[in-house]
């Protein structure tokens, strides 16, 4: 079974995610795809070591790990 393309698309998400946590992180707005709200970043969640990335509607909702 050929799994590149699977791969390739896998690859492409990180990417994208990556560099839009790297954009917010310095500051810039950035809305989501789907309602083009703000989303916002915020790394002092109720749990520890997460953080989350979403718009207002919750149509972006992005948890994060963050390492110590």
């Amino acid at each position: 079974m050929d799994f590149s393309t699977l791969n390739k698309k896998a690859s492409d998400s990180f990417a994208k995610q990556r560099n839009l946590l790297k954009k917010l992180a310095k500051g810039r707005t950035l809305y989501c795809e789907t309602c083009k709200g703000v989303l916002t970043l915020d790394l002092q969640t109720d749990q520890p070591g997460k953080g989350v990335v979403r718009c207002k509607n919750g149509c972006t909702d992005i948890i994060l790990e963050l390492g110590s």
